[in-house]
């Protein structure tokens, strides 16, 4: 057996004893390696000669076999290896020997597996088998750790997408994606941009990243092309329009239709923009017309029914004091004939109805009338309106010593003016009367005692008469105002 690491062993032998039938014979050795020599592994031959007195000679042999069962010393490395292109690698058993060594030479190194594909990657376990050149094998485990760094092949390609009708879009990443590859399997794909809305109509750019399942990762371009074919929704409504003072109404898109689009309506219009009184008690048809901007339109009719709904517009007189005829009467006037009330309206002209209460011509007598105007259109739309007329007895008429005593100061005023009333005669109250005979104030007298101070303030510049009544009769004073 070899021994101390060597490839071969020490072995000592006895010499050959020869014995011859005349004498004595001596030995010799006259072949292989002597005793005490390294004896190679394997058979070595070992030849004696015996020689006797007489010159005879004889040979013996015997065979020295040295074995070798010492196994080699098996050394491993860990290693990493790296998937190609096409997702697999190939390893040799030289790549994992560290060493590996044996007394008499190694004759093989082997590895029990030297090909990896994807399902490999991480570590993997490889046996290493070292065999002599004597048949003795012995083995060592690596750790062969398996990378995939080949990023995908991203390939995109450009697509044409529609906008939905709430103005948005999701973009699928499969949709971009044109055949993306890789040897050891896609994980992911994912989409810088994956909404779009009304913003983006058009051609957006767009990164598409596919990541293998490895982690590896690559990308490529593409161009979405956003299109908006959703025409608005365009929804018309029957209505009434009320006709203004000038007889007209206008119509509006809103006014008659709904419109709703995903992208925000770009232009709506109608083919009647206004109606007057010529079109009340004929329906007109009014057509909506939408546009979004983005080549999408949409049309539909609606049914407008035009009506007059105001009243004419009257202008009375104003309140008017007036005095008793010789006789004791007033005739009114004419007030529609004159001029001094007027009816005006939309759509009537003249109005329909213009009456006086009470008529032109009426007796009246001492006291406050109401003279009401009525006025009514075609279409029975009423108005009304009314004055006081003040119908007295003749100024002046019926002025006594007391009322005499009545003293206005100052005149000409300003701001105020004060009445007085030395005698403290019972007075009822005082109206001023501008020079068209127009009441423009009234002051209670009835506690005023001995003066009264009367707000002259807010009338304007003028001459003004004040009547003064009384349970005795009627004073009237003249009053200049200079504010």
């Amino acid at each position: 057996m070899t021994e101390d690491g060597d490839c071969g062993a020490i072995v000592n032998f006895q010499p050959a004893v020869a014995i011859d039938n005349c004498g004595s014979a001596f030995t010799y050795q006259t072949g292989g390696l002597g005793s005490g020599s390294v004896f190679p592994v394997g058979d070595t031959l070992i030849e004696y000669t015996a020689q006797d007195d007489c010159g005879n000679l004889a040979t013996c042999t015997f065979t020295v076999t040295v074995i070798d069962d010492d196994a080699p010393v098996a050394i491993c490395q860990d290693i990493t290896v790296i998937l190609d292109d096409t997702g697999n690698a190939t390893i040799t058993a030289n790549q994992l020997n560290f060493g590996s060594n044996d007394n008499c030479g190694v004759e093989s190194l082997a590895i029990n597996v030297n090909t990896f594909d994807c399902s490999n990657v991480g570590a993997n376990q490889v046996t290493l088998t070292v065999t002599d050149i004597h048949g003795n094998t012995a083995t060592c485990v690596a750790s062969v750790t398996v990378l995939d760094n080949t990023a995908p092949i991203a390939v995109c390609q450009d697509i044409t997408l529609e906008l939905g009708n709430n103005g948005t879009v999701t973009v699928d990443p499969l949709d971009v994606d044109g055949g993306s590859s890789d040897a050891c399997g896609i994980a992911s794909y994912e989409l810088d941009i994956d909404t779009l809305d009304c913003s983006n109509l058009g051609n957006t750019a767009v990164i598409l990243t596919v990541t293998d399942v490895n982690g590896n990762q690559s990308s490529c371009s593409a161009i979405v092309t956003l299109e908006d074919n959703t025409p608005p929704v365009l929804v018309c409504n029957d209505t009434t329009v009320e006709l203004n003072q000038d007889g007209v109404a206008f119509i509006t898109p809103s006014l008659v239709a709904d419109i709703d689009d995903n992208c925000g309506t770009g232009a709506v219009t109608v083919d009647v923009q206004e109606v007057s009184c010529a079109d009340i008690g004929t329906p007109v048809t009014v057509n909506v017309f939408a546009n979004d901007g983005n080549g999408n339109s949409a049309v539909c009719s609606a049914v407008v029914t035009v009506v007059d709904l105001l009243a004419p517009e009257i202008v009375c007189p104003d309140d008017q004091v007036v005095n008793l005829g010789p006789d004791g009467t007033y005739t009114l006037g004419d007030y529609i004939g004159d001029g001094s009330a007027t009816a005006t309206d939309n759509c009537t002209d003249p109005v329909t109805i213009f009456s006086q209460d009470p008529v032109a011509g009426s007796v009246l007598g001492f006291g406050t009338q109401v003279i009401t105007f009525t006025a009514e259109d075609q279409y029975g739309n009423v108005s009304t309106c009314s004055f006081e007329l003040d119908i007295q007895e003749i100024l002046g008429a019926g002025d006594i010593e007391d009322f005499a005593s009545l003293v206005l100061y100052p005149n000409p005023a300003d701001g105020k003016v004060n009445l007085s009333n030395p005698r403290q005669i019972d007075l009822n109250n005082v109206t001023i009367y501008d020079l068209t005979g127009r009441i423009v104030n009234k002051v209670d007298l009835s506690t005023m005692g001995s003066e009264i101070t009367i707000d002259i303030s807010t009338l304007a510049n003028a001459t003004y008469m004040l009547v003064i009544r009384g349970d005795q009769g009627i004073s009237t004073k003249q009053l200049i105002v200079n504010n």
